[in-house]
């Protein structure tokens, strides 16, 4: 690619709903403006930025999220700049949980560009998925007791699946918050919690069970706040996690103990920081 830009795209599928590779050669004249003329802005600090856009060519449209990352200062990022580009393993980390048959905002393109040895600067496009998040969804849960448990059921049976789905197949979730997932669909039967996060998967052939049990209880302590939220649902989506992954009705007691535990000192610090910022 020109200005020594490199990176992999997603040509047409056999419904031709994505853009084929004359399609991406344009697109990605410039990588450095992809951000330019943003519908909506979800994240910039600097290093980072997050939007949706409408990518368009000629015959096609396709809302996507565009997630750049540049490189910042520091020891950390200095050795992580020798590595795969941020953009490209978030790409992967995609096509892998796709093929698991997750429900995963569908990968469209990374490319990235290098500074002599290091990366510089990386972009991740990834398809829109329309919902809202996991955290601003549950603040909004039905009143009528019998809808909110259909809800619920749903939903803790949909992220059960999704934790135990990558704890077999040897991945973990690092960053379980809520907001790093979207609740899309149109009554409780029809829910379905996609993931849009994909910094956030990661390998986790050691101490997988260790890993595993931090998903739960970082989500936990992402909605710990909220008071729609109640420790029957806790220990909803504990059950179902436990039964889709075989750990032993023995062991469920004193695991489900240690995650409250850990939970509420998440919070706890949490709270601290968000203090401290103010």
């Amino acid at each position: 690619m020109p200005g020594g830009w490199h990176g992999w795209v997603v040509v047409c599928d056999a419904q031709g709903e994505r853009f084929s590779k004359s399609d991406w050669l344009t697109l990605l004249a410039e990588p450095q403006s992809l951000l330019d003329g943003a519908q909506h802005t979800i994240k910039s600090d600097g290093c980072n930025a997050v939007v949706v856009k409408k990518l368009t060519t000629a015959d096609k449209q396709v809302k996507a999220v565009i997630k750049q990352h540049r490189r910042a200062g520091g020891v950390r990022e200095f050795f992580r700049s020798f590595g795969w580009p941020r953009a490209m393993q978030n790409f992967n980390s995609a096509v892998k949980t796709t093929r698991l048959g997750l429900p995963v905002a569908a990968p469209l393109a990374a490319v990235y560009r290098r500074t002599l040895l290091f990366c510089g600067r990386s972009i991740y496009i990834s398809e829109y998925v329309d919902g809202v998040n996991l955290y601003e969804f549950l603040k909004n849960l039905p009143r009528d007791s019998k809808e909110r448990l259909r809800v619920t059921g749903r939903l803790s049976d949909r992220l059960a699946e999704i934790f135990a789905s990558l704890r077999r197949n040897g991945l973990w979730h690092r960053d379980a918050k809520a907001t790093n997932f979207i609740v899309s669909g149109n009554g409780p039967d029809n829910y379905s919690v996609v993931l849009t996060d994909m910094d956030g998967i990661k390998p986790g052939f050691f101490a997988r069970r260790t890993k595993q049990m931090r998903t739960l209880w970082q989500l936990a302590a992402s909605v710990m706040n909220l008071s729609t939220v109640s420790r029957t649902d806790y220990l909803r989506m504990f059950v179902a996690y436990c039964e889709k992954a075989g750990l032993p009705e023995a062991q469920r007691a004193n695991t489900f103990r240690r995650l409250a535990q850990r939970a509420g000192a998440k919070h706890r610090r949490n709270c601290l920081r968000r203090s401290t910022q103010v």
